[in-house]
């Protein structure tokens, strides 16, 4: 008997709108299929359970609803399982979950994919100023996501980096929202897979912070700044990134007191340094990219294969 699953909203990059070619096909081999027709679906899929409001009746009367998001502010739950307004049951596949992010390379390995070529003892910088490719939104006045006691939101911490470090002369901020003077262009405005790489070129620094510290939590911003020689700079406190990564390769903000003490290091770096921390960089990249494409298939199947366990799971 074949699951429906119906769309509550745009599902854009997941694989509910086949965002990695197979992937529908691939739930549909397992028995779970999309349809238009709320009338004839089992489960309500969603990003965000706002989307769920209009659907709650719904719901209420039998209907299942199911949140996967791999984007943190989206759903703030720690729970596989939540109440909609107090009273429906809502499903939840999101980062703290990790049924999504099932490691740190689940969703982003086949951005892995080429050879690098480690960097030699002659390297000189061509400039220490670091550049920063990220949206303003809220920034420092975002509001904490406490987890354990601690803020592992990493929104209002970046921004007043990038603010400081813009003050000092050493970071180019490219992004939306900044406030005026900060930001060099809007830098997702066109063809960004073309403009990204372009921009991290002219630089040997990449400011690249995930939105949120946690767990498994690892999205192409690091892998991009290693495949254009941009030693990232990176937040490792309450992740797992060293389970990949060893000691001494991207710069982790989380061991250092302040802007200043960051910028004050990047300029004190020697390029011996930096050789040996980017091309330790470079081995953990290409350990992976040896192993694609199969390997970029095998973490997709996880992930579809937890989709395919919670949702027979909810219809049992």
């Amino acid at each position: 008997m074949n699951i429906k699953l119906y769309r509550a909203s745009s599902l854009k990059y997941t694989p509910f709108d086949d965002f990695v070619e197979g992937d529908l096909d691939y739930l549909k081999e397992k028995g779970i299929m999309m349809t238009s027709s709320l009338k004839e679906a089992d489960v309500i899929v969603s990003q965000n359970t706002k989307h769920f409001k209009k659907y709650f009746f719904k719901a209420l009367f039998g209907k299942k609803l199911l949140i996967w998001t791999t984007e943190p502010r989206f759903c703030k739950v720690f729970t596989s399982k939540t109440k909609l307004l107090g009273l429906v049951d809502c499903n939840i596949m999101n980062l703290y979950t990790q049924d999504i992010f099932i490691n740190s390379i689940s969703i982003h390995c086949y951005l892995i994919n080429k050879s690098l070529k480690p960097l030699d003892n002659d390297f000189k910088f061509n400039s220490k100023k670091t550049i920063a490719l990220m949206s303003y939104y809220k920034g420092i006045n975002a509001a904490p996501f406490i987890r354990n006691g601690e803020n592992i939101d990493l929104i209002a911490l970046r921004s007043k980096i990038a603010l400081e470090g813009a003050k000092l002369g050493s970071i180019d901020v490219f992004g939306k929202g900044w406030p005026s003077g900060i930001s060099k262009e809007d830098s997702r405005d066109g063809a960004w897979g073309v403009r990204k790489p372009e921009l991290l070129k002219n630089y040997n620094f990449n400011f690249c912070f995930e939105n949120t510290a946690t767990h498994n939590y690892m999205t192409e911003k690091i892998w991009d700044s290693i495949s254009n020689y941009c030693l990232p700079i990176y937040y490792g406190k309450h992740t797992n990134a060293y389970s990949l990564f060893p000691e001494n390769s991207f710069i982790d903000y989380s061991k250092f007191n302040s802007p200043k003490e960051l910028f004050d290091y990047i300029d004190n770096m020697s390029s011996e340094e930096f050789v040996c921390r980017m091309n330790k960089c470079i081995d953990v990249y290409n350990h992976i990219s040896s192993q694609n494409p199969e390997l970029a298939k095998k973490e997709r199947k996880k992930v579809l294969d937890k989709i395919v366990e919670k949702v027979k799971l909810m219809c049992h």
